[in-house]
């Protein structure tokens, strides 16, 4: 579930997004032997989103299924999204499908027993996760207490990286008034870096 959890945290997908992600969905390229380095190098890829698998429940779904297939939080039915993909997440998911080969319907993360991956295994895994790597007392308050804390960190990250607020919402699916609301801290950072680009753009000193 390394890769899973890595688009939430390099490209912010949704947990349902990531569990539709369907290798028709990627476009990423070759890696690259470095001679010198002796190693692949990766380079930037593009994700292309069109549906969700949201958890909703069996009695809730018309094929009883936990999951249901449905578009894209505030899109149309069909409307997409295209997401960049940083060199660590293409890496990430070029060894995940080396690992895991895709299922025969395109599908990239299945469960264990085959089929979609469900939200109790991600959940646990997550758990047992921030039980390894937090302690008692951080682990008691809501540091990364879900996986969807992954998604505030890369958008969060995009923000305090400088890029402008409209193509963040573009990435993350959002409106920019929801993004002005949610990311309210970050966004106030971000016009100080844009004050700084003028300045120096002005021909004026730090």
């Amino acid at each position: 579930l390394v890769a899973f959890f890595g688009t939430m945290y390099f490209a912010a997908l949704r947990p349902e997004e990531a569990a539709a992600l369907n290798k028709r969905h990627l476009s990423l390229p070759c890696p690259k032997w470095n001679e010198e380095a002796e190693k692949f190098e990766y380079e930037w890829g593009e994700l292309y989103l069109d549906d969700a698998n949201p958890h909703v429940g069996g009695r809730w779904t018309d094929s009883g299924k936990p999951r249901d297939q449905r578009q894209l939080k505030s899109r149309s039915v069909g409307e997409g999204r295209t997401v960049p993909c940083p060199p660590e997440l293409t890496e990430l998911l070029h060894e995940h499908m080396k690992r895991y080969p895709p299922a025969a319907d395109g599908r990239i993360f299945s469960g264990e027993k085959g089929g979609e991956v469900p939200m109790i295994t991600y959940t646990r895994a997550w758990r047992a996760a921030r039980r390894a790597a937090l302690t008692p007392e951080v682990r008691s308050g809501p540091l990364a207490r879900r996986p969807y804390e992954l998604r505030h960190a890369a958008v969060s990250t995009w923000l305090t990286g400088g890029v402008e607020p409209a193509r963040v919402a573009e990435w993350a699916g959002h409106s920019v008034s929801v993004l002005y609301e949610v990311y309210a801290a970050f966004l106030d950072g971000g016009d100080e870096l844009a004050r700084k680009r003028v300045q120096a753009a002005l021909g004026h000193g730090a």
